[in-house]
């Protein structure tokens, strides 16, 4: 499978034509075999080494790796519309014994924090990894939160979140429309009185409930508002690629916002708030709510109902850390040094990344050719073992079809009921699809040679 690396390859540069040759392998190998470790790609021992001499290269930089993947996300979103940046923070356990890691949440084990940042057009297809903040947090200041609640935001944790949507403004200053998405743990009151340039908006879910000019709770005078719309959702399973549907309502409402008391110094905001609730939920099960906060003006039942839509995309970075974790399997890395494991995080991400994309273009766009994914030996051969006869066509099949019968041999059973393939299945196929790729290829050399 062609893992569409042109865009990366033109903007891969790490002073030697080779080392830019051992990237490109790197992630074309992994990509074919995502859960293989480094040496069930290597092909023998000198492939092993030179993979592991490119992570302890001085010579190849973080920043370089991160450059490959932001600049080859910018060409793709160059000519959007509307651009969903979506954040999302997860801690990498590695089981490696390097020195240099920090510890994790609530203590357990030790590892890289991984800030990313996912940017997504308006149907929720993913088009590249854009920006990437690693760090280790420091064992001295684990369980000092009261501490830290009191350092300006510039020297919290937190401030990833500002930090994500300057960069994303940076990279993505001739795009109309950029819409930073995030999940509650970014509701910060500076988040949004962070000066933003002409264009991007900020739509995240709401943690606090903070108080109007008018002394009032801001979601008491969004409750107060008329029901503006009542539909259908698909919200899917966690840990499980099936999805329920529930009903849903929303109201929204525009808030002017006073400051916290402990930081007067920023203005007042003029924000939307949306609340979306389900409705007729089972006995005894609390119902699914979500309080969103944007800054996009709201005019129009409509446009409320797409800021909802454009929030569910979240979910992609979700499964963008899945497939990192899971699928690429990053924290089975036996790396020695930090350095070389942070290296490894922005690689890795790539090949994720790679993974998700053929899976949602084929939903947002199921009438593409595969032939930008699959060569004709490719599909032909994918279409063969599917059907059991010959392809006796030169007419490829649709993207759609191919990651059909990708997930197919992953183990998806397409049956009425099921819904589309999803990411597990699709990675489970494209590895089982590269091994009948090498059995035949190893065939061939042997038929050449007796």
């Amino acid at each position: 499978m062609q893992s569409l690396l042109k865009e990366e390859a033109a903007h891969v540069s790490f002073g030697d034509k080779r080392r830019d040759r051992r990237f490109i392998k790197m992630v074309e190998q992994k990509v074919s075999k995502p859960t293989a470790s480094i040496p069930e790609l290597g092909g023998g021992w000198s492939g092993v080494k030179l993979t592991y001499a490119f992570y302890d290269n001085d010579k190849v930089k973080e920043a370089q790796l991160a450059s490959v993947l932001q600049k080859a996300t910018v060409d793709r979103c160059l000519g959007q519309g509307v651009i969903l940046h979506v954040m999302d923070t997860t801690n990498v356990h590695f089981s490696s014994s390097a020195e240099g890691l920090g510890y994790l949440d609530h203590g357990m084990g030790e590892g890289l924090m991984v800030h990313s940042s996912l940017a997504l057009d308006a149907e929720g297809c993913p088009l590249g990894v854009l920006h990437q903040k690693i760090w280790a947090r420091d064992r001295k200041d684990m369980g000092k939160k009261k501490l830290r609640a009191q350092k300006d935001i510039t020297q919290k944790e937190s401030y990833r979140w500002v930090e994500s949507m300057k960069k994303a403004e940076d990279l993505l200053h001739g795009v109309p429309l950029v819409l930073h998405i995030a999940d509650r743990e970014s509701d910060l009151y500076e988040l949004f009185a962070t000066p933003r340039s002409c264009g991007p908006e900020l739509l995240l879910r709401a943690t606090h409930d903070r108080s109007t000019l008018l002394g009032h709770s801001m979601w008491e005078e969004v409750e107060g508002q008329p029901v503006l719309s009542s539909f259908e959702l698909q919200v899917p399973k966690v840990r499980s690629e099936e999805v329920n549907k529930v009903h849903m309502q929303l109201k929204a409402g525009m808030v002017v916002l006073s400051a916290p008391k402990n930081k007067a110094h920023l203005p007042a905001l003029i924000l939307y708030g949306i609340i979306v609730r389900q409705t007729g939920s089972p006995p005894g099960e609390e119902p699914l709510q979500w309080r969103l906060i944007s800054t996009l003006p709201l005019s129009s039942p409509g446009q409320a109902m797409q800021w909802v839509q454009w929030y569910a995309y979240r979910w992609r970075i979700e499964r963008l850390h899945y497939v990192l974790k899971s699928g690429c399997r990053l924290e089975d890395l036996q790396l020695r040094s930090v350095e070389a494991l942070r290296k490894a995080t922005i690689l890795y991400s790539l090949c994720a990344f790679k993974i998700l994309q053929p899976l949602y273009l084929s939903r947002t766009q199921p009438q593409l050719c595969c032939t930008s994914f699959f060569p004709a030996e490719e599909w032909k051969l994918l279409s063969g073992i599917t059907h059991k006869h010959p392809v006796l066509s030169n007419h490829p099949p649709t993207l759609k079809q191919c990651v059909m019968m990708l997930a197919k041999l992953g183990g998806y059973l397409a049956r009425n009921s099921d819904g589309p393939p999803g990411i597990k299945n699709l990675w489970r196929g494209m590895q089982n699809f590269n091994t009948i790729l090498q059995a035949l290829d190893y065939k061939k050399q042997w038929l050449s040679t007796s």
